[in-house]
Formats: C-alpha cells, structure tokens, sequence
C-alpha cells in the first residue's frame, strides 16, 4: 500500500469543516462513549459517532484484557488477537476461558454498535481527525507510545518492510464519513460478529485447560519452570502449545447455533456492503473521503485503483454464493465435477479434523455434485491492486 500524505491534507486545511469533529485528543474511548450516550436528541453525525465509539472500544477491550494477562497472542493470525500490545511488568496469570471471554464482551459491543448504527436518522456528514483515535491499552487514561489507532492498525496489515518506508504519519489525518460509510461500519460489525461467534462454537477453554494443566505437571516432573501460556519473552508460548490449544478447540463438536449465527452475520456483512457501494457511486462531492468513487479521491492518499469496488463485489459475489450453497468449494478429490457445500457446514458444522479433511472422508456428508467455485474473482482483484490484497481487504471489508 503506498500512501502519499502531503496533498490531502493542504486539501483538509483550506475546507471548512462541516461538523465539530466529536472526539477529543486527551479523550478515552471509554469517556467518549459516555459522552455521546448521554445526549438526549442525537444527529445523525452523532449516532454514526457513537456506533464508531462501540466499536473501536470493543477493540480496545480485547487490548486491555491481554494487556491484564500478558496475553501476547500476534502469532495466531486470528483477528483482534493478533494486534500487538506492550509487556505489562505486573500481569495477572493467564485463564483458561479468557479467549473465550474477549469474544463473547466484543459480541456484544458489536451488537450495541449496529444498534446505535441503525439509529441514525438523517444525512451524515462527518469529519474526524483519526490521529484523535487511540486505545488506552494499559488503561491509565493518559495516551502513550504505540497506542494511536492508526499505528496499531497500520502494523496489523503491512509487512515491517512496508511500515519502514512508508512515509512518516502526519499528525493530522482527516476523513469525512458520509451517510455510504454507515453501511460501511455496519458491514464490519457483521464479519466482528461473526468471527467471535466461530470462536465461540469452537469454545478453547477446555483445550487450553488441558494444556495448561499438563505444561504444570511436566514442570513439576522437570523440577523446574518450562514456557508458559500467551506469555511474553521468557513465558512465550512455544508452538507446540499453540498447536495443541488450536487443534484441541477445532477437534471439538462445534456449537451449531454459534455456526449459523455466524453463518447469518456474514451474509449480513456481504448485504451491507452491497448497500455502501450503490451509495457511494452516487455521491458527486470530493470531501475527504473515506473510501472514494471512481471520481473521488482518498483522503489518506491512498491510490485507489480503477474498477476496484467492481472487483471487490466480485470477490463478495463469489463468496455469497458459496455461503447460499449456490457454489461449491474445490476438494482435490472430487473437483471439478464436485465439491463441498460450505452452507450445510455452517448449518451441520463438523469436527474440524484436518487429517480426514485432506483425505476426504470427514467431509463426504457435505460433498455433492454442482458448480465449483474457481479463484478467478481473487486473482483479478490482487493483480489489480498489485498483490496488497489483504491490505485493500482490510479497508474495503
């Protein structure tokens, strides 16, 4: 992702702002979803502000709770548990079911951002300096080093390469949300959703609890400490504890009315996000935006390639049909005149058992004959946006 700054933000300054951006540098997220609840008769800025506010503080949640436990978790490629977060000198002990409970507190913050989202009630018009935006990960109220959101949302998608030659942030960065940009955020809130809902059918807490109690027991046999759980430096996880706490959890009997709400948020996710483009094709102005149209620019000078909401609907397009049961996922065994019915798995979920996965037989009863789903929508998606797919992906939702 190559950012050019300089420009937008000589735009920025020579515009008047429209609306009194809602956030204070010096305040929390916690503060100002106190404020913004407390208004009596809410704007539509101020609804879209306040479902931002549940958001980001659902995020910041998850921060805070392994910031308490020195719960490093960056090398799980799991969303929210792979942001980073700084050693805490007096961490709490690790417990079995706090993966379990991070997911189940970001649902709800989910569910009350979509509630707040839906509120709004007339055109929305928004301008935030996301510079303003940050996660009081240790929770002393005070801003510190590495906790702006951009910064922490910029080392979660690019390579340390790409955040060594990215230009230096500014320290303004403004963006306008528009009236699209609800359906935007609701769409995120869905996929949030629907990813704790998968944690949550796969429940960890017993796997990690196995693993646990027997890294204390072999401690007792060495007469000596060994690596302990999601710690840090010398308490690092080995991999072969991940592996045994993840293999553990997917090795279970999945909750199925977790799978199928998961299954409903990500057809939420895919709807809504049709919404927010029909929305933005039809805006005419070029007021720092969020993401643009094919005649608008990026107010973070991000280059937006031609066509890439058409390619993007591609990539949903493929993925709602393979949700609906519509397509089916490629097996090397039966493609290409058969394949996997995603659907009924959501609807019937498995035990995720990737021996007989490779081999075939623990999917047989969701196998059936039908149109394969090819990468063909993926790859012209990365080659339009020259190989930084998860990098657009993260953006575009």
């Amino acid at each position: 992702m190559k950012f050019r700054f300089i420009m937008p933000f000589l735009l920025a300054a020579s515009i008047t702002q429209a609306q009194t951006n809602p956030f204070d540098a010096t305040e929390t997220l916690s503060q100002a979803q106190t404020r913004l609840a407390g208004i009596a008769e809410k704007t539509g800025d101020q609804y879209f502000a306040l479902g931002a506010v549940h958001f980001l503080r659902g995020i910041e949640k998850t921060l805070q709770i392994r910031w308490q436990h020195n719960a490093s978790m960056e090398d799980l490629d799991i969303p929210v548990l792979r942001l980073p977060i700084e050693p805490n000198p007096n961490a709490m002990p690790f417990r079995a079911d706090l993966v379990t409970d991070i997911f189940a507190e970001l649902r709800a913050d989910m569910n009350a951002s979509r509630a707040a989202l839906d509120a709004v009630n007339d055109e929305v018009a928004l301008r935030i300096n996301l510079q303003d935006l940050w996660f009081d990960i240790n929770m002393n109220e005070v801003r510190d080093e590495n906790e702006g959101i951009m910064e922490i949302g910029a080392s979660a998608v690019m390579s340390r390469r790409q955040l060594r030659d990215m230009e230096q942030m500014p320290t303004n960065i403004k963006v306008q949300f528009d009236t699209a940009d609800v359906a935007w955020l609701t769409a995120y809130t869905h996929l949030i959703s629907g990813i704790s809902e998968m944690v949550l059918a796969f429940d960890p807490t017993e796997a990690i609890e196995v693993v646990m109690q027997t890294n204390a027991e072999m401690a007792a046999l060495r007469n000596g400490p060994i690596a302990g759980i999601m710690g840090r430096r010398s308490n690092q996880v080995s991999w072969v504890d991940q592996f045994a706490m993840v293999y553990g959890a997917l090795n279970s009997q999945p909750q199925a009315s977790h799978t199928r709400t998961a299954h409903a948020h990500f057809l939420e996710m895919i709807a809504e996000n049709k919404t927010f483009w029909a929305e933005v094709a039809q805006e005419t102005d070029n007021q720092l935006e969020w993401i643009p149209n094919a005649n608008q620019q990026s107010a973070l000078g991000i280059e937006m390639p031609e066509n890439i909401g058409i390619a993007w609907q591609a990539v949903l397009a493929d993925a709602e049909a393979i949700l609906n049961g519509e397509l089916l996922v490629n097996h090397w065994r039966v493609s290409p005149a058969a394949g996997i019915n995603v659907k009924e798995m959501f609807m019937n979920p498995p035990v995720v058992d990737i021996v007989t996965w490779v081999h075939g037989s623990g999917l047989l009863p969701y196998m059936e004959r039908g149109p394969v789903a090819t990468s063909a929508s993926m790859r012209a998606f990365e080659r339009l946006v020259s190989g930084n797919s998860i990098g657009f992906a993260f953006m575009l939702n």
